[in-house]
């Protein structure tokens, strides 16, 4: 048999809780039709499949017609949106991120004091796609701390003025945020006597970041549930991949979205391993329902126990 160890915290954060819960309910308001939301309200695949059983169909801005009614989902949305919702009478319900929503009014504040903005994280990701609109032009640079870098691995010149404030996207990984931290203050802001940094990474993110590395460092391999748009459960997956003693074996560590895709990977164990038993640990990302990790533990243990 094998062993399976689940990380201390699984299930949503109460952001993304928040969230469903109130699409759920916009969604079966009586004799009011369909309800949009502006992408997925949480990027995750069983997330979609549950909210459209609710009456919640994703569409892009380009979708949005006169006087619908929509949703902004829990990563957040730009200013110009807002005003698109208003010039296209559509009802909306809001269900950014508490979270989200103190970064972008820090970003507003410090837009407002004459700030050059600095913002780490994808600069595709919604989120933050929605810190560079409320920042109105004043953001200077968006990326991770590779884009701080040329070609040729000279820094990069950001041309950042005498004032500066620095934000994260809030599922980043800590560690990284303070690796490109130190390189940012170390190199770009020799010219800048004013920077400030703030730590707007999700409590809940730092902490199951760090409870999965722990985790990765006492198993054979890990499970990272949750889907492969989430930033938050790729950013797990990279954890365990620098943390797992075997992580460069492709199976190692598994980035899986449901029970199905638990078969493959623990027959590349067996195929690959002498070792019978291996220590399985399992993690998932802040959108991933509880019950679909409850579904993949179910199936380690029982392919675990057939083997």
């Amino acid at each position: 048999m094998i062993e399976v160890r689940l990380a201390s915290q699984l299930g949503y954060c109460s952001g993304v809780s928040q969230a469903i819960e109130q699409a759920i309910e916009y969604g079966d308001e009586p004799r009011t039709g369909m309800a949009y939301s502006l992408g997925t309200v949480a990027h995750n695949e069983h997330v979609v499949e549950l909210l459209r059983n609710h009456g919640v169909q994703p569409i892009s801005l380009d979708e949005m017609r006169d006087r619908s009614r929509v949703i902004i989902t829990a990563h957040g949305a730009p200013p110009e949106i807002y005003e698109r919702i208003e010039h296209q009478h559509c009802a909306f319900l809001d269900c950014t991120c508490p979270i989200v929503l103190k970064v972008q009014e820090r970003v507003v504040e410090l837009e407002s004091h004459g700030y050059d903005v600095v913002i780490f994280g994808d600069p595709d990701h919604q989120e933050i796609k929605g810190l560079v609109g409320w920042a109105r032009g004043k953001v200077k640079f968006v990326g991770d701390f590779n884009a701080l870098f040329t070609l040729g691995q000279d820094h990069r010149s950001l041309g950042l003025g005498q004032r500066v404030g620095v934000v994260s996207q809030t599922t980043s990984v800590p560690e990284m945020y303070r690796d490109f931290i130190a390189t940012l203050v170390g190199h770009h802001l020799d010219e800048s006597p004013e920077v400030r940094i703030f730590n707007t990474i999700c409590p809940i993110v730092a902490t199951r970041v760090k409870d999965t590395r722990k985790l990765a460092g006492e198993v054979d391999m890990m499970f990272v549930v949750g889907s492969k748009e989430s930033a938050n459960t790729r950013n797990l997956e990279r954890v365990c991949r620098q943390t797992i003693t075997q992580a460069r074996a492709p199976w190692a560590v598994n980035l899986v979205q449901n029970e199905d895709q638990v078969g493959k990977a623990l027959s590349d164990w067996y195929v690959e391993n002498d070792m019978s038993s291996p220590k399985v640990g399992v993690t998932a990302g802040t959108s991933t329902p509880i019950e679909v990790v409850e579904k993949v533990v179910a199936k380690l243990k029982y392919l675990g126990f057939a083997a």
